[in-house]
């Protein structure tokens, strides 16, 4: 009996011996499973926030997209309260998306392991969200902007009998537009036609003093003739103007949305099958 007793007295210290030795090995591959599933845990969550903010985005372009098409001669159909408040919504998309991004920074983006590419494919995710977010914000920017700069030119009363009175409301509604025009900053695929839209406007005030002359001054027909003609080339260039703009913006939004149903949409259906296979191994909160 004292034999055997002494057999296992001899495995049990050489089993603690051996323990001891891989002791450490095996705390540091727990604590190693523990940092994974709370990397990919933190990953995940991040995603998925930002999910909805990807099918907001998709919306919100698909309706900028509508609404380009519809032809209308109605300037009421834009909503300042309601474009002011898309604007706020957007910036808060962006300001959530940064939020996300800062709440990854710390985590393992080594490529050499599955779980650093997928938080490094998360960030990229994230980031073009943002980036999109920020663009669009811009843009309802500017038409926000657009909108209220052109606004003096309403009070333009085109029914009064006055003309040399007539001449002087022209030159100063496009007065007081082209100084707010000139205060706005653009997009950057914008300002070729944002720029043309203030040359415009410099003829047609231009164009209203010399009106003023040949009604007032002069009292002079063919001068007012010769200044209806060029009223009606200025108008047109305007119109033009307008076509750039429209066309310039759906390009633009055409480009968003091939971004987001592709790229996106890609980079999207990637990360989320291999955030669901990393959550099934590492298991899931």
């Amino acid at each position: 009996m004292k034999k055997y007793k002494i057999i296992l007295l001899c495995f049990v210290l050489t089993f603690v011996t051996v323990f001891s030795v891989f002791l450490p090995q095996i705390l540091t591959a727990a604590s190693d499973r523990q940092t994974i599933r709370d990397a990919i845990s933190k990953t995940a969550a991040a995603v998925e926030s930002a999910d909805k903010i990807y099918q907001n985005l998709k919306e919100i372009i698909a309706d900028e997209i509508d609404s380009l098409n519809v032809e209308s001669d109605d300037d009421s159909e834009f909503d300042l309260d309601e474009s002011e408040t898309g604007y706020e919504e957007l910036i808060d998309y962006t300001s959530q998306l940064d939020g996300l991004l800062s709440g990854l920074n710390g985590l393992p983006e080594d490529l050499n392991t599955s779980e650093g590419k997928t938080v490094k494919a998360a960030k990229e995710y994230l980031t073009m969200l943002k980036n999109m977010s920020g663009d669009l914000a811009e843009l309802v920017r500017y038409s926000i902007d657009l909108y209220i700069s052109l606004e003096p030119m309403d009070y333009i009363d085109g029914e009064t009998d006055e003309l040399d009175e007539l001449a002087v409301q022209i030159w100063v509604a496009t007065d007081e537009t082209l100084y707010l025009l000139k205060e706005i900053t653009p997009p950057s695929y914008l300002k070729i036609t944002h720029d043309e839209m203030i040359t415009r406007l410099t003829e047609f005030q231009d164009f209203s003093v010399d009106f003023y002359d040949a009604c007032y001054t002069y009292e002079d027909p063919l001068r007012m003739y010769s200044c209806v003609y060029r009223m009606n080339r200025i108008i047109s260039m305007f119109e033009i103007c307008g076509d750039n703009l429209d066309a310039d913006i759906s390009l633009q939004l055409r480009q968003d949305e091939r971004r987001l149903n592709g790229p996106v949409y890609q980079l999207h259906g990637e990360l989320t099958q291999n955030l669901d296979l990393m959550l099934d191994i590492v298991g899931r909160d």
